[in-house]
């Protein structure tokens, strides 16, 4: 196999001194089995790196593999490294790092740097070689009166990798107040890299209370939030003498002339609409000062400006310490301080308006960096750092991405695409219009469609996207095909987000609840107070007819950005949310066990089919709804098996198809073109291929394969002969808008990737594709909607098997395979008054089994707001 190219280019102009780099690089399958048998090079010189692998390909070979080094570059320079897979020998570092553990504490030996961390404490210090200083760090909190909550329940420090690139610590535990009483939870995660003359810290606060969302509205100021002052992060470093501050990297340095303290204080993000209603408080009240940021010497504000990307310090005569903070100005209200020998990284300042607000279920994680040299320009890079590029032709080759062609032409699709980043109002000038940015909002994309209806002139609705139709998996696909990293920077960014505050991070609330996903705030309605999470007390109705509150949703769960974030970046916070929301939806589907649980199922989900038994109807006996719902059920099981690898997600995958469609389904009864709702079938038949293309890659052609192709085949055909484009009749939709056009790309994307099943009538599948996927980019070309979120991430969805892009299986299908129905009833399953009373008498017995008085208080308190 031709070594892997992974192209790292400095375009910002600043110095890169010692950067740690993370890749997540596909690998061709059976290619390698181990990271061992793995090198890199630049220029045919060996590159000491680490690997992990993140993801495995079916006969246990490495699928993903996280590749991680040290690089330097001069402004503007571009490298190139070749990632070889040949079994060569791997370059060696000079020292090789260690660890002691103690019950006191644990003891890191760096090269040239060692680390204590004490357990059960925040708190940690370094110490250099020679001339090195020593740092002693700690992190602080206080509560909304100045008080500190004291640490409870400390994980001991523990070692998470450890290799010639860097080493990885953690810990996490909760803190307390003054009665013991649980205040929130944190975890610290520190990387150590440069022989740790660097240092990363990712540190995480969190709300594990659920919130009380009285009448299913969660604005702020519910009682299950938290309030604090300040989080900080202090290091005091000895043989100080002097500070200064950066304000941009590219920058000469301000020094201090005196004693003075030095701050530099963002206060809000600096933009136009720095005082958008995005930054209020529960009270409505606007939350930022002034516009941008000020550099103080002491009292005295001596500076001010719009968007900080700051480096501060402390310099003694041969020695030096500074810290930085990745996405300061992004992440506002943020400040960094250099007093005496004491340097403060202030993640959540006390100089903000008000005290912060963890709503119940929500985190926030934030990176801050420390580096022990002279160099001031050690952290420039913190504030830019490189986005490693990967040809186009080996994410094809390793077959990372489905339907994906490295060398098709751009066409009008992908010029509508574009759009979203080199249009005017591209996604980064989204951003602006109702300034979404500080620590709740930033990489949340701005939901502008929900401006369509607005009289001209008002104010823009305060309306969020949170990952609709995966945004992430859009923008992750983009970046693989064009290698332009402004993809990158939005899929990071989005990704970062969601795992902090879209998904309802909380164990106490209702099941189907716990850990789920909020959707996008509501159509065409302010959000208010209610932030990321879709019901507000201040609107009187829901968009949604008979809906004026709720919670996380299974109609609204997109899991395979999360995934591609992970083995793209190895970032494990991803890969954790993806399969959080997995477990999330089967419980959401399923249930836990609980005799009243089992009751409310029997009364949702049963007792309709029974009333339609005594009316003397024919339901089927399928049990899950024919809905986006369901179809994101099935993709976030096939992601949690791509993940784990462990069978039960495959499995749990294969009974929700063949207790949701049959293959001879009376597809007319399904209604399915009754737009407002039946569409959602269409994400269904996706989760559908994307499970029988994983089963090819099993190499199980079996009878959960046989069933489901021929299942498929069943309603690709009916699309053909019944399905027009949405707005062919615009007088049956609430709101005919080109968000309809929009939705056309997922009949052409089905038929264009069906017609591999179903080669008899593969030329009436291109045709009809070709059909559709060519009216809906005519319409959008003439379109003044086609550069509106919803839109552009439908496309960006459903992008890439066009008819000159054939799909090919890797074993073609025979003919007898292809005309195999032997494993299925003939006629359409029907429920039967015998099988009612089973399935009833089933969730009795599994309740009653499972029956616990306190489980069954706690289920009912959830319900109760109590």
């Amino acid at each position: 196999m031709d070594a892997v190219q992974i192209c790292l280019a400095e375009d910002r102009g600043i110095h890169h001194l010692d950067e740690l780099v993370q890749v997540g690089v596909p690998l061709v399958r059976g290619a390698i089995f181990a990271p061992r048998n793995v090198r890199l090079t630049d220029n045919d010189q060996p590159v000491v790196f680490q690997a992990s692998p993140t993801v495995f390909w079916p006969d246990g070979s490495i699928r993903w593999l996280t590749v991680s080094l040290l690089t330097s570059l001069q402004p503007n320079e571009t490298r190139t490294l070749a990632l070889h897979t040949d079994g060569g020998p791997a370059q060696l570092p000079e020292w090789t790092p260690s660890y002691t553990n103690t019950d006191n504490s644990l003891r890191l030996e760096l090269g040239s740097n060692s680390v204590e961390l004490r357990h059960g404490t925040l708190a940690w210090q370094s110490r250099g070689d020679g001339e090195e200083p020593e740092g002693h760090y700690r992190v602080c909190l206080s509560d909304s009166t100045h008080a500190t909550p004291s640490i409870k329940e400390a994980q001991p420090w523990r070692v998470l990798e450890q290799g010639p690139v860097y080493t990885r610590v953690q810990s996490e535990g909760e803190w307390a107040d003054d009665q013991g009483n649980r205040f929130s939870r944190y975890r610290c995660t520190l990387t150590f890299f440069n022989q740790g003359k660097t240092l990363a810290v990712d540190f995480c606060i969190h709300n594990p209370n659920r919130a009380r969302h009285s009448g299913g509205l969660w604005d702020l100021g519910d009682p299950g939030s938290i309030h604090f002052r300040s989080l900080d992060i202090i290091a005091e470093f000895p043989e100080m003498q002097t500070s200064w501050v950066k304000e941009r990297p590219e920058e000469t340095p301000y020094f201090q002339p005196d004693e003075a303290a030095l701050k530099l204080y963002q206060d809000s993000s600096g933009g136009e609409n720095w005082q958008s209603r995005n930054h209020i408080d529960a009270e409505g009240n606007l939350t930022t000062r002034f516009r941008g940021y000020r550099l103080y010497s002491g009292a005295n504000p001596i500076r001010e400006g719009l968007r900080a990307e700051p480096i501060i310090g402390l310099q003694g005569k041969s020695i030096g310490a500074q810290a930085s903070v990745k996405q300061f100005w992004q992440n506002f209200p943020s400040a960094l301080s250099a007093r005496g020998q004491e340097l403060q990284v202030a993640l959540f300042p006390a100089d903000s308006a008000t005290p912060y607000e963890l709503q119940g279920g929500e985190r926030k994680t934030q990176t801050a960096y420390f580096n022990l040299t002279g160099d001031n320009s050690a952290l420039d890079w913190t504030q830019h750092p490189i986005v490693p590029v990967i040809p186009a032709a080996h994410f094809e080759r390793a077959e990372a991405f489905p339907w994906f062609k490295a060398d098709a032409q751009p066409g009008p699709l992908e010029a509508l695409l574009r759009q979203g980043i080199d249009g005017p109002d591209n996604f980064f000038q989204k951003r602006e219009v109702i300034d979404e940015y500080g620590w709740r909002n930033f990489g949340d994309v701005f939901a502008d469609h929900e401006t369509l209806y607005q009289k001209p002139g008002e104010a823009p609705y305060i309306s969020h996207y949170n990952n609709q139709y995966d945004a992430i998996y859009g923008f992750a696909r983009q970046f693989a095909l064009t290698g332009d990293r402004r993809w990158f920077e939005l899929m990071d960014d989005l990704a970062r987000h969601v795992t902090d505050i879209d998904i309802y991070h909380t164990e106490e609330d209702r099941a189907e609840y716990n850990n789920g996903l909020f959707w996008h705030t509501d159509h065409y309605l302010d959000a208010h107070t209610a932030t990321h999470r879709t019901f507000s007390r201040h609107n009187d109705t829901s968009s949604t007819p008979g809906q004026t509150g709720g919670g996380p949703g299974a109609e609204h769960c997109y899991t395979s950005g999360l995934r591609y974030h992970y083995t793209m970046t190895g970032e494990p916070a991803s890969k954790e949310a993806a399969l959080d929301l997995a477990a999330w939806l089967k419980t959401a589907h399923e249930g836990v066990g609980g005799l009243l649980e089992q009751i409310l199922l029997v009364k949702k989900n049963d007792l309709p089919k029974f009333k339609a038994l005594l009316n003397r109807e024919r339901p089927t006996s399928h049990r899950y709804p024919f809905t986006r719902g369901t179809g994101n059920y099935i993709n976030a099981m096939l992601d949690a098996w791509l993940l784990t690898g462990k069978p039960e997600w495959m499995n749990q995958a294969e009974r929700v198809i063949q207790a949701t469609i049959h293959p001879a389904d009376n597809i007319e009864k399904r209604n399915l073109l009754d737009v407002e709702t039946g569409w959602h079938y269409l994400v269904l038949l996706s989760g559908l291929i994307r499970y029988l293309c994983l089963k090819q890659e099993l190499g199980q052609r079996d009878e959960h394969y046989t069933y489901s192709r021929d299942s498929l085949i069943h309603y690709t055909r009916w699309m053909i002969e019944n399905e027009k484009p949405f707005l062919e009749n615009p007088d049956i939709l609430e709101f005919p808008n080109d968000t309809w056009t929009a939705q056309d790309i997922r009949k052409a994307m089905i038929v264009f990737q069906a017609r591999e099943f179903d080669r008899p009538l593969a030329k009436a599948y291109t045709a009809k594709g070709d059909e559709w996927l060519e009216h809906v980019v005519a319409r959008l070309q003439q379109s003044q909607e086609a550069h509106y979120t919803r839109i552009l991430v439908i496309l960006m969805q459903n992008h890439g098997s066009q008819s000159q892009a054939f799909f090919a299986l890797k074993q073609p299908e025979t003919e007898s395979e292809q005309s195999n129905r032997r494993y299925w009833h003939p006629n359409e399953p029907r429920l039967t008054w015998t099988g009612i009373a089973l399935r009833v008498l089933g969730r009795l017995t599994k309740g009653l089994l499972n029956f616990n008085p306190a489980r069954e208080k706690n289920w009912l308190n959830a319900r109760l707001d109590r």
